[in-house]
C-alpha cells in the first residue's frame, strides 16, 4: 500500500490539486465539465451590459472613479464591452479595441496605482484578449485561433492573472467587483491553460526545425555562474539546505562552472529587501560585476539529476540565431507540415501523415478545396484542419493506428504505407472505421525528395560543421508552467538589456507594486506594454500577428529543459514531469519536512547515483528528440527503507519518478478520502 504523497504545489497560498477550490488542476481535470456554464453566465452578463441594461455603481466598482485618469478608463472599457457584443464593423472594432489598449497602457505605465483599480484592470486584460481571439477566449481554450490570434490572447490573460494575485483573495476575484466589471476568474484561468498547449504546440513545431545541440555541447569561451539562495536558520527541519549545496556543487564541478550559492540571506541588493525579491537582486549583483557572460539562476528546490547535462547546450538550443530565409522547397514544406529531416540517432517513430490529404467522401469536383491538411510533432500528436470539419487534435502510434478527436467525437483509423527503399514507411492512405478513406495529395518531387533526406547530426560543439550560432538579440532563457512564465530557474546574458530589465524589474516588485513576487515583476516587464503596443497597433480588423508578443529578448524554453516537476506536481498542475535524462526536477513549494524530506533526499541520491542511465549508454541522454515518459530504469527506484518490499517503489520514488497513472490513482484517492468519501 503507497504511503500519501504529500502536498501539491500552491501558488499564494491556494491550493493547486484537483479538489482546490480554484486550482491549477482543478480547471485542468474535474472542472473542465463546467466551462459551458461559466462562458454561459459570464455571456449573459456581457450581454446585459451591451444592451444598457447593467449600470453598476461606483461603490460596486471598486475603483477611484472620482479621478478622471480612472473615469475615462472606465468610460474606454464599456465602450468597448459594448461594441464586443455588438454587431459593429471590423474597422469599429479594431478603433474600439486600439482605445482601450492604450487607456489600458497609460494606467499600468505606473504599476503602483492599479491597486486603485486592480479588479478594473483585470477586466481590461480580459476583454482585450476576448477582442482580439473571440473563439478561443470564449471557448475558454477549447478551440483554437489563428497563431496570431492566439499568442496575443495568451499573453494578454497572464497580465490578468497577476494582478488577480494582487487582490490576495485566493486567487478569486471578489463576487462584487466581479459582477460589476463582468469579470470572473473562471473565464481567465482555464483560457490560459487551454492556450498554452497550443502554444506548447508551436513550440515544439519551431524546435524541431531548430539545428540540434547535443546534450554535452560545450563552448568553453563562455564564463557560466550558477547562482542560487538557500538560506535557511540552522534549525530548520527541512533538509534543503543541506541536500542542495552539495548536489551544486557536483554539477559545477563537473563543467568548470563558477557556483555562488548564499547559505545566509544576501546582503546583494537594495535596502530592506524582501526575501521574495532577492533573486532579482542578487543576479542584477553578479551581472553588474562583469565576470561572467551567462548567470543561470536556480530555486533552492531544484535539484540536479543528470550531471552529464551542460548549461551551454541549452544556450545554443533555444538561443541559437535563426537561419537564412526560407528556400521556396521549404516553404512549401511548412505549409503543407512535412517534417524536417530527421536528427540522427534519433527513434523512427509513427508514420509520418504530415501533408495533405483528399477525403473519399467529398465528391470529385470539391475534393481539392475540401483538402485536409495535418501537422504531426515528433511524439505523434497531430492537428488536422479542413473546411468540412474546422480542426480536430489526435495522434498516431508507431503501430499505424491513429485517432482524431473531432466535434462529434473520436474517430480511430490505420495508415496505410507505401515500401519505399529511398524513404522507408511513405505514409499514402489513411482508412477510418467509419469507412472514410483519405489519400495522400500527390506531392511534388522536391517535396517527396524532402521526406527523403539524410539525418542531421546533432552538434557537439561550436565551430566547423555546426551551423548553430548565438543570436545577440536573445538574452533571457524562461520557461513556462501551467498559468505563465515561471521565475523558478533561468538563465540570463550580460548584455545592456538585461542590466536594465533586471533593474526595472526589481524597482517594479520592491519599490512600486510590492504586492508582486519576482515572477510578477518578470511577467509585467516582458509582456505587457509588448502586449498592449501590438493590440493598439492592429489597425485593421483582424489581427496580423504571426509572432509572440513578448520581449524579443526573451526566448521560452520547453519545461523540461530547465524546470522539470516532481510526478505529483506534474499531475495536478499539468506540466512536465521528471523524466531520466532531464537536467533536474523542481519540487514547487515543498514546504512540509515531513512530507518533503524524502523525496529531496531520494533526488539527491539520483543524481550522484553511478547506476543510472547515463551518458554513457549514449552521446546524447537527455536530448529533446530522444525524451520519452517511460518505465523508471535506475535501481534505486524499487524497495528502501520506506517501500512497502523490495520490488516496489517508495511513495518518495512515486512522487518523484511516476508513473502518471499510478500517482493519479493514489492522489485522487487522497482527496475522496479528505472529503469523506
Amino acid at each position: 500500500k503507497a504511503q500519501g504523497l504529500g502536498p501539491p504545489a500552491q501558488r499564494h497560498g491556494m491550493g493547486m490539486g484537483p479538489a482546490a477550490e480554484h486550482g491549477c488542476s482543478g480547471w485542468g481535470a474535474g472542472r473542465f465539465g463546467g466551462r459551458a456554464a461559466v462562458a454561459v453566465c459570464l455571456f449573459l452578463c456581457l450581454v446585459s451590459a451591451a444592451d444598457g441594461r447593467w449600470q453598476p455603481e461606483s461603490k460596486e466598482l471598486v475603483c477611484e472613479l472620482w479621478r478622471p485618469v480612472w473615469r475615462r478608463y472606465h468610460e474606454a472599457y464599456m465602450h468597448a464591452l459594448q461594441t464586443a457584443n455588438s454587431d459593429a464593423d471590423p474597422e469599429q472594432r479594431a478603433a474600439v479595441r486600439s482605445e482601450l489598449a492604450q487607456a489600458l497602457s497609460q494606467r499600468t505605465a505606473n504599476i503602483s496605482d492599479v491597486l486603485s483599480c486592480n479588479v478594473g484592470v483585470i477586466a481590461g486584460y480580459y476583454l482585450l484578449a476576448r477582442m482580439a481571439s473571440p473563439v478561443a477566449v470564449e471557448s475558454l481554450g477549447a478551440f483554437a485561433a489563428s497563431e496570431g490570434e492566439a499568442n496575443l490572447a495568451y499573453r494578454l490573460l497572464q497580465m490578468a492573472l497577476i494582478f488577480i494575485f494582487t487582490l490576495r483573495n485566493g486567487n478569486r476575484i471578489p463576487d462584487g467587483p466581479g459582477m460589476a466589471w463582468a469579470i470572473t476568474e473562471q473565464a481567465i484561468i482555464p483560457a490560459i491553460m487551454q492556450l498554452k498547449k497550443g502554444h506548447d504546440w508551436l513550440q515544439r513545431e519551431r524546435l524541431r526545425r531548430s539545428v540540434p545541440i547535443s546534450p554535452s555541447f560545450r563552448d568553453r569561451s563562455l564564463r557560466i555562474a550558477v547562482v542560487s539562495i538557500c538560506a535557511y536558520p540552522p534549525d530548520h527541519p527541512l533538509a534543503l539546505p543541506k541536500v542542495t549545496p552539495p548536489n551544486r556543487d557536483a554539477y559545477t564541478r563537473r563543467h568548470g562552472y563558477e557556483l555562488r550559492l548564499h547559505l545566509e540571506p544576501p546582503v546583494l541588493g537594495a535596502h530592506g529587501l524582501g526575501v521574495q525579491h532577492a533573486k532579482l537582486a542578487t543576479v542584477l549583483a553578479y551581472m553588474q560585476s562583469g565576470d561572467f557572460d551567462w548567470i543561470a539562476w536556480f530555486d533552492c528546490d531544484s535539484i540536479f539529476m543528470n550531471l552529464e547535462r551542460t548549461l551551454d547546450s541549452i544556450i545554443y538550443q533555444y538561443a541559437q540565431q535563426r537561419g537564412p530565409p526560407k528556400s521556396e522547397v521549404e516553404e512549401e514544406e511548412e505549409e503543407v507540415g512535412i517534417a524536417p529531416a530527421p536528427i540522427c540517432g534519433a527513434p523512427a517513430g509513427p508514420p509520418d501523415v504530415s501533408g495533405e490529404w483528399l477525403d473519399s467522401w467529398m465528391p470529385p469536383d470539391m475534393q481539392d478545396e475540401a483538402a485536409v491538411q495535418i501537422r504531426q510533432s515528433p511524439d505523434g500528436t497531430l492537428q488536422a484542419a479542413a473546411r468540412q470539419f474546422g480542426e480536430a487534435a489526435g495522434r498516431v502510434d508507431e503501430d499505424a493506428s491513429l485517432e482524431l478527436d473531432f466535434e462529434g467525437g473520436a474517430l480511430k483509423g490505420r495508415v496505410i504505407v507505401e515500401e519505399d527503399d529511398a524513404h522507408g514507411n511513405y505514409a499514402v492512405r489513411l482508412a477510418w472505421e467509419n469507412g472514410a478513406v483519405w489519400d495522400r495529395r500527390k506531392e511534388s518531387q522536391q517535396a517527396r525528395q524532402s521526406r527523403r533526406r539524410p539525418c542531421r547530426e546533432p552538434c557537439l560543439e561550436p565551430g566547423l560543421g555546426c551551423a548553430a550560432e548565438l543570436d545577440p538579440d536573445v538574452d533571457l532563457l524562461i520557461t513556462e508552467e501551467g498559468w505563465g512564465l515561471s521565475s523558478a530557474n533561468w538563465m540570463i546574458r550580460r548584455s545592456a538589456w538585461s542590466l536594465k530589465f533586471l533593474h526595472d524589474a526589481l524597482t517594479a516588485a520592491h519599490v512600486e507594486m510590492k504586492l508582486f513576487g519576482d515572477q510578477d515583476a518578470i511577467i509585467l516587464h516582458l509582456m505587457n506594454q509588448q502586449a498592449l503596443g501590438a493590440t493598439a497597433g492592429a489597425a485593421q480588423g483582424s489581427l496580423e500577428l504571426t509572432a509572440d508578443p513578448l520581449d524579443r529578448h526573451a526566448a521560452v524554453v520547453p519545461q523540461f529543459e530547465l524546470n522539470s516537476y516532481d510526478a505529483l506536481n506534474a499531475l495536478t498542475m499539468e506540466c512536465d514531469m521528471f523524466v531520466e535524462g532531464d537536467l533536474l526536477i523542481t519540487f514547487p513549494q515543498c514546504k512540509d519536512a515531513e512530507g518533503c524530506n524524502d523525496v529531496f533526499h531520494l533526488a539527491a541520491d539520483y543524481g550522484k547515483a553511478e547506476d543510472k542511465p547515463t551518458a554513457s549508454e549514449g552521446p546524447h541522454l537527455g536530448a529533446w528528440w530522444l525524451r520519452r515518459e517511460g518505465p523508471v530504469r535506475w535501481p534505486g527506484y524499487r524497495g528502501g527503507p520506506s517501500a512497502p518490499s523490495p520490488s516496489m517503489p517508495s511513495s518518495a520514488a512515486i512522487r518523484v519518478f511516476g508513473p502518471r497513472p499510478l500517482v493519479r490513482d493514489i492522489f485522487m484517492r487522497e482527496q475522496m478520502m479528505q472529503r469523506g468519501g
